[in-house]
């Protein structure tokens, strides 16, 4: 069985992964687009360097256990996005929440709390300034303080310092280059309301079933919360409101916003596989992500 090649964690694991998001993505874009921008290259060095992010944040965290479940079905998920439709510029943004994820996280040790605030609002803020719905997850930060830390009032003031930083930096940009970078976040058609609850179309079959497997995730999350080990239960909580606001973002503004929701939504598959004691279904989970990958491309056609 597929589950019982990815039970471990192998180099070939990392190999297969980055192969399919690297060279295989740039080519099945091409393909499925049927021309050429550079846009693509972008995306196919970003994809990699994403899975092995989220794989590295999964495996610190010990967000799930000692496999390469993740891999793949982050791997399977991404693809299954690209598929549906994508812009460079969301794989860009991926990256920079990922950063911010990664330090927000680790916030579980209790050293370097402001140091590890401070980084992961600025990222996001910079992801802000490449697409300004991104300013949303600045929840994450603040539910982040929350869980971790939120005795001292400091640690509610960082977020602020690091958009503030972040806001003189830009305006020194865009007096310099002359070009729109912070006065972006208050363009109106920035924020247009084009996404998946306003318009329906058939070969987004496989985005709206990610989506309401999200949904049911998260309220699956909410209902066990007492059952999960109160060390974790934070870092699972930062995840769900990560979640929930990539979800939002793709419900009201784009379907593309889903390739925000696929790291947290890869981990809760895993869980869900990791958990489930029936073999039949244990491994239709398992194989769920790749089973949308192939809905997704058959309703392209």
């Amino acid at each position: 069985m597929l589950s019982r090649f990815f039970s471990t964690s192998q180099p070939v694991h990392y190999l297969v992964g980055i192969l399919l998001l690297g060279p295989f993505s740039l080519l099945a874009i091409w393909l499925l687009k049927g021309n050429w921008e550079w846009g693509y290259l972008i995306v196919c060095l970003i994809l990699p360097l994403a899975l092995l992010l989220v794989q590295f944040i999964i495996l610190k965290n010990e967000l799930t256990e000692q496999n390469s479940y993740g891999l793949f079905a982050y791997t399977m998920l991404t693809l299954t996005v690209l598929a549906i439709g994508f812009d460079w510029k969301f794989t860009l943004c991926l990256l920079l929440l990922l950063l911010a994820m990664r330090r927000l996280l680790s916030l579980k040790t209790g050293t370097a709390t402001i140091r590890k605030i401070f980084d992961g609002a600025f990222w996001i803020s910079i992801a802000a300034l490449v697409m300004p719905a991104m300013s949303i997850f600045m929840m994450v930060v603040f539910t982040s303080v929350f869980l971790f830390d939120r005795t001292k009032w400091r640690h509610w003031a960082v977020p602020f310092v690091a958009m503030i930083c972040v806001t003189v930096l830009a305006f020194t940009l865009e007096t310099l280059l002359e070009s729109p970078i912070i006065s972006r976040v208050f363009l109106e058609n920035e924020y247009a309301l084009t996404g998946m609850l306003q318009q329906w179309q058939s070969n987004q079959m496989a985005a709206w079933i990610m989506a309401v497997l999200a949904a049911i995730g998260f309220v699956v999350y909410i209902i066990k919360l007492v059952d999960i080990q109160q060390r974790v239960r934070p870092r699972f909580s930062v995840l769900t409101v990560w979640g929930i606001c990539a979800l939002a973002l793709a419900l009201g503004f784009n379907s593309d916003y889903l390739l925000l929701l696929v790291p947290v939504l890869a981990i809760f598959q895993v869980r869900a596989v990791e958990h489930v004691r029936h073999k039949g279904f244990r491994e239709f989970i398992f194989l769920m992500p790749a089973f949308l990958l192939v809905l997704a491309l058959f309703m392209r056609y």
